[in-house]
């Protein structure tokens, strides 16, 4: 019985003591950066560890505590331990940190846990972190496909406004461009769209079912970062190959206006020649008119 009551006192002095080493430290956020974060970047926290109390304490520690939308990046040290930290002193730990793409924006709670000794409890504590969403999101639709090129609408579908637009056909293996393979189009605020226009032509032949051409899109977000969008398109090879056949169309419909105004001429040259000989013919009537109105005068 009186050993039990040993064991209960001892256990009773250690509860106290390292709730007395818990209330002696505190943990907040010193800085974090960038500020705000991007839903889908990373960013680096600093943590400031402070000892409140007037005794050192040894064998502290701080980790990260998964908790979305944020998670530790696999190359980062997810404890670390503070061997000795001295009276009224502290100490910052930093930690980097994954923002998950879906993140909400606005404040999302971060946790970290610490302990005050060695064989101490975990505490936890959550900290506020300001998200928000740079990036925007973009459509791509197939307009139309003519001798004069291929027409694709793109769309800015997202809350940003896109700046310094260049779209671009890369390297690919379905299709190549003719001469010009990209193209600016400068700024579009969200909703917006515009239609871009390029000579693609197939690599192969015979291929008579959609491959997906890439388009690639570069832009500048509102806070002067240069990202790049890849979307895809559905296009038929073989639709180009008969659109490019039926190009001779467009030399048929000139030569025949060559040969419009090749007619055109002959008749105006014609009308010339009739109008010269009509005077010729008229010379000699126009002369006998002048002496017989000279004699009567």
């Amino acid at each position: 019985m009186k050993n039990k009551i040993i064991l209960i006192f001892f256990v009773l002095i250690s509860s106290f003591l390292s709730m007395s080493l818990v209330n002696a430290l505190d943990i907040s956020i010193e800085n974090y950066y960038p500020t705000p974060v991007e839903a889908g970047g990373y960013f680096t926290v600093w943590i400031r560890v402070m000892n409140n109390e007037d005794n050192i304490v040894e064998n502290t520690g701080i980790r990260f505590k998964e908790s979305y939308p944020f998670s530790l990046d696999p190359t980062e040290q997810k404890e670390i331990t503070i061997n000795k930290l001295e009276a009224k002193s502290s100490i910052t730990k930093q930690f980097k940190i994954r923002v998950d793409k879906e993140a909400k924006e606005g404040g999302n709670d971060i946790a970290f846990e610490y302990k005050a000794c060695a064989g101490c409890v975990w505490e936890e504590k959550s900290m506020s972190i300001t998200v928000v969403e740079f990036q925007t999101m973009f459509d791509t639709v197939l307009q139309e496909i003519t001798t004069e090129g291929t027409f694709i609408a793109i769309a800015n579908i997202g809350k940003n406004p896109a700046n310094g637009i260049t779209i671009s056909i890369p390297e690919q293996e379905y299709f190549k461009t003719d001469l010009i393979s990209a193209s600016i189009v400068g700024n579009l605020e969200s909703g917006d769209y515009t239609i871009v226009a390029f000579k693609i032509l197939p690599k192969q032949k015979g291929i008579d079912e959609q491959k997906e051409l890439v388009v690639q899109i570069d832009y500048t977000d509102p806070f002067g970062v240069r990202r790049t969008t890849i979307k895809k398109v559905l296009l038929n090879p073989s639709s180009l190959s008969r659109i490019s056949a039926s190009g001779t169309g467009l030399q048929t419909r000139t030569g025949a206006q060559t040969t419009s105004i090749f007619s055109s001429l002959l008749t105006n040259m014609w009308f010339w020649v009739s109008l010269i000989l009509g005077i010729i013919l008229l010379i000699k009537p126009i002369k006998r008119l002048y002496r017989r109105l000279r004699l009567k005068f």
